[in-house]
């Protein structure tokens, strides 16, 4: 079934490898941090609380919900009104000038008539 038969020792010598790579991981990872850290504490603080604020299971689809209608809730409103002013006016514009598309290619009563 296995065409390349492993060894105890490759077996162990690989996972010597990859415990290596993450300790180097983890210890590059922990220096980045603490330059983070000492650079911008308030910014690293904000990220902090936001972090524990949603593992701690406070972001819930609810208030995910409400925090994103309060924030794009009054763009989105502008949006709506200022396309329902533009149709609006030109409805408004167009009115008298341009026949209606039920009344292209028809005779009015009194041109049917005469």
């Amino acid at each position: 079934m296995n065409q390349h038969p492993t060894t105890e020792e490759q077996r162990a010598g690989e996972t010597d490898f990859d415990r290596d790579d993450m300790i180097a991981l983890a210890e590059h990872a922990r220096e980045t941090i603490e330059e983070f850290v000492h650079e911008q504490p308030h910014a690293a603080l904000g990220i902090a609380a936001a972090v524990g604020f949603i593992l701690g299971g406070g972001l819930t689809p609810r208030r995910l919900i409400r925090l994103g209608l309060a924030a794009g809730g009054p763009a989105l409103s502008r949006q709506i009104v200022d396309q329902v002013v533009k149709v609006a006016t030109d409805a408004f514009e167009n009115e008298g000038r341009t026949p209606s598309k039920s009344r292209r290619g028809r005779k009015t009563r009194t041109e049917a008539a005469g």
